[in-house]
């Protein structure tokens, strides 16, 4: 364990997007595998980028997975904590903790927003990014670090 960790350290020093990497082990404890899919969860629809295939592309898809990512850790939690709780009771505590509000906190609480690329002017009609962008980045954790680790995030 100290090995792979010392490992990753070095790597860190050759590594291109050092900031990002180190501000995704701050709020993960996990240094990414696939960079890349962490860059496209932090870009809004606004301000698309083109991929190497000429494509343009956000962090929509990314997003759309990591809301179901959130759904089901959410649940698995809350069905081994309330055993004894009915369906509705476990449906309404998760739909309380996966609003878009809730995540939007998240969001700015672990300074998502501040590496998120969007146009000026989305931002000032659009509260959610922060909260968006949280579900990109489960999204992009879930492809990269798999269920298990997505879940200790969570």
């Amino acid at each position: 364990m100290v090995f792979s960790r010392l490992i990753s350290l070095i790597k860190l020093l050759f590594i291109k997007d050092k900031e990002l990497y180190v501000f995704i082990h701050s709020i993960s404890g996990y240094y990414p595998s696939d960079i890349e899919l962490y860059k496209l969860a932090l870009v809004h629809r606004s301000k698309p980028v083109q991929m190497p295939d000429g494509r343009w592309a956000n962090n929509e898809r990314l997003e759309f997975l990591g809301d179901a990512v959130l759904d089901l850790v959410v649940a698995d939690y809350l069905y081994d904590i309330y055993p004894d709780k009915h369906e509705g009771f476990l449906t309404s505590t998760r739909a309380k903790i996966v609003q878009r509000e809730s995540l939007n906190r998240i969001g700015k609480l672990l300074h998502i927003d501040t590496h998120v690329s969007a146009s000026p002017h989305s931002s000032s009609h659009n509260s959610y990014i922060a909260g968006n962008a949280v579900e990109a980045f489960v999204g992009a954790m879930y492809l990269d670090q798999g269920y298990h680790k997505t879940r200790k995030f969570i």
